[in-house]
C-alpha cells in the first residue's frame, strides 16, 4: 500500500493530501462495506471541514447514508460503530502536528481494520472501481449522539461508586481538541474534582502540539507540581491516547502505565497479551507473573488489534500508554485509560507513583530523527555493527541483548525515523545511544 500508513492515511492539505482524495476515500469506503449507514466523526483541525465535506460527498455518492457524530474522539466513533454494527470514518491526524490531517477507517465491530481491509479500500481508490448511485438513491445525512453512549461504555469497565468515594483531584489537558467534549464529562461522572487546561476548541493547537510528549506537556507539569492533584492526564488530538503525571507531577512512562494496567486486568482474568516490538520486556515480566504469553507485532494499534482478534487475546497495548481491552473495544482509548488509572488507585488505596515503583524498572528512551530518507542504508550498517545481538525485522530492525533492545524503524505516520532503546541499565541505553547516533551523523 502507498496511501495507508501505520494507522490510516495522513498528509498535509494540497501537498500530500487533497479534497479529491477525501472524496475518493468516502466513495471507496461506501463501496467496500455492505451497510446502509456509515458513521463519521472528526477532530477540529483547520482542514477538517474541508475533508469531512469531501468524504461525506463520496459516501453519499456511493448510495450510503452518513451518520454525522460531530467533533468527538476517535474511540467515541468506534464505540458507536460497535453498538450499531456499522463501519465508520474518522477525520483526524491524531497526534501529528497541526498542519497534518488524515482519514481512518473503523470496522463494523469498532476496531481498527486489518491491513487486508485497508488494502482493499486502497485498491478501490487506485482503480476507481467505485459503486456510484443514481440521482434517486443518493444517501442522506443525519446527526446522532456518540458522547453519552461512549461514556456509559467506559464506566462498565471500572467501579464508579468506589472511585466517586475517593473524590480524586485531577488535572486534565485536552489539547484544544476532541476530548474536551468527553473527558471532563467522564471525570464528573466519576465524582472527581478536576481542573482543565487547553479546554477550548482550536484547530491550530495554540496550547501545545497534539502529541502529549514530555516536551509538549511542560505547562501541565508545572501546574501539576504545585496544584495538589492526585493524577494529571494529557490527551492527544483524537483522544485514543493519554499521558499521565503522578501526584508529584512526575511523568509516568506509557510503557510502565500499560504494564500496570495489564497486571491489574490479569489479577481478575487470564489471557494472552499482544504488544508491539517497541514495548519493553517489562510486559514479558508481567506475563510471566500470571502464566500467560506475550505475542509481538509491528508498531501500530491496528496491528495489535488484528492479532488480538486472531488469538482471542485478553489485552493489548503500546509503549505510548495506549491500552487495548477487546472486551470493551479492540482499539486504544485515552478515556478508558483515565478511568482505569482512577480504578487502580481506588482499588489499592495507593498513590499511583507507589504502584509504578512496584514494577521492575525497565527504561525506554525514544528518539525521533527528521529529514532522513536513507533508512535501509542505516539499518544495514547498524545490523552489521551489532551482529552479535539477536535480530528480528518484525518492524524495522530490533536487536536484542538479553532483556535490552535497540529498535530502529520508519514512522508510519510522519516522515521521520524512530529509535527506541530499552534496558534496566541506564548506562547500556546511554552507550547504545552514542553508538547509534554516530551512524546517523556519519
Amino acid at each position: 500500500m502507498t496511501l495507508f500508513g501505520t494507522n490510516g492515511i495522513r498528509g498535509v492539505l494540497n501537498e500530500s493530501l487533497d479534497p479529491e482524495m477525501g472524496y475518493k476515500f468516502g466513495m471507496a469506503v461506501g463501496t467496500y462495506y455492505d451497510t446502509e449507514d456509515i458513521a463519521l466523526g472528526y477532530d477540529n483541525r483547520t482542514t477538517s471541514d474541508i475533508f469531512r465535506t469531501a468524504i461525506e460527498s463520496g459516501v453519499l455518492n456511493s448510495g450510503k447514508n452518513v451518520i454525522d457524530l460531530g467533533m468527538v474522539p476517535t474511540p467515541a466513533v468506534q464505540i458507536y460503530c460497535k453498538l450499531h454494527k456499522i463501519p465508520g470514518i474518522m477525520v483526524t491526524a491524531s497526534h501529528n502536528p497541526s498542519e497534518f490531517n488524515g482519514f481512518k477507517i473503523i470496522a463494523i465491530d469498532g476496531s481498527n481494520p486489518g491491513k487486508e481491509d485497508e488494502a482493499k479500500v486502497e485498491d478501490i481508490m487506485t482503480k476507481e472501481s467505485f459503486v456510484k448511485t443514481t440521482w434517486d438513491f443518493v444517501g442522506r445525512i443525519r446527526n446522532d449522539d456518540a458522547i453519552y453512549p461512549y461514556i456509559n461504555e467506559i464506566l462498565k469497565n471500572v467501579a464508579p461508586n468506589r472511585i466517586r468515594g475517593k473524590r480524586f483531584r485531577v488535572l486534565v489537558d485536552c489539547a484544544n481538541s476532541t476530548t474536551l467534549v468527553t473527558t471532563p464529562l467522564l471525570l464528573r461522572k466519576l465524582g472527581t474534582r478536576y481542573v482543565s487546561i487547553n479546554g477550548n476548541p482550536d484547530g491550530s493547537f495554540p496550547g501545545r502540539d497534539p502529541e502529549p510528549s514530555e516536551d509538549n506537556i511542560r505547562d501541565m507539569r508545572s501546574l501539576a507540581r504545585i496544584g495538589g492533584f492526585d493524577l494529571s492526564v494529557a490527551h492527544d488530538g483524537d483522544g485514543d491516547r493519554a499521558t499521565f503525571l503522578d501526584e508529584k507531577g512526575d511523568l509516568i512512562d506509557g510503557d510502565k502505565f500499560v504494564a500496570l494496567v495489564a497486571d491489574h486486568v490479569l489479577e481478575q482474568q487470564k489471557g494472552d497479551l499482544v504488544f508491539p516490538v517497541a514495548s519493553s520486556f517489562l510486559i514479558d515480566r508481567i506475563a510471566e507473573k500470571h502464566g500467560v504469553r506475550v505475542v509481538r507485532t509491528a508498531v501500530g494499534a491496528p496491528m495489535v488489534s488484528d492479532v488480538l482478534t486472531k488469538i482471542h487475546g485478553l489485552m493489548g497495548g503500546e509503549e505510548n500508554g495506549k491500552v487495548i481491552l477487546p472486551q470493551y473495544l479492540n482499539a486504544g482509548d485515552g478515556g478508558l485509560s483515565v478511568a482505569m488509572a482512577l480504578d487502580l488507585m481506588s482499588s489499592t488505596n495507593m498513590e499511583i507513583s507507589k504502584l509504578i515503583k512496584q514494577l521492575p524498572d525497565y527504561r525506554l528512551k525514544r528518539i525521533k530523527i527528521a529529514g532522513r530518507t536513507d533508512f535501509e542504508s542505516i539499518k544495514g550498517k547498524i545490523k552489521d555493527f551489532y551482529k552479535k545481538m539477536e535480530a528480528d525485522e518484525i518492524d524495522g530492525l530490533r536487536l536484542v541483548d538479553r532483556d535490552s533492545f535497540i529498535l530502529i524503524r520508519k514512522s508510519g505516520t510522519e516522515p521521520v525515523i524512530r529509535i527506541y532503546l530499552s534496558s534496566m541499565d541506564p548506562d547500556w541505553i546511554n552507550a547504545r545511544e552514542r553508538e547509534v547516533m554516530k551512524f546517523l551523523s556519519g
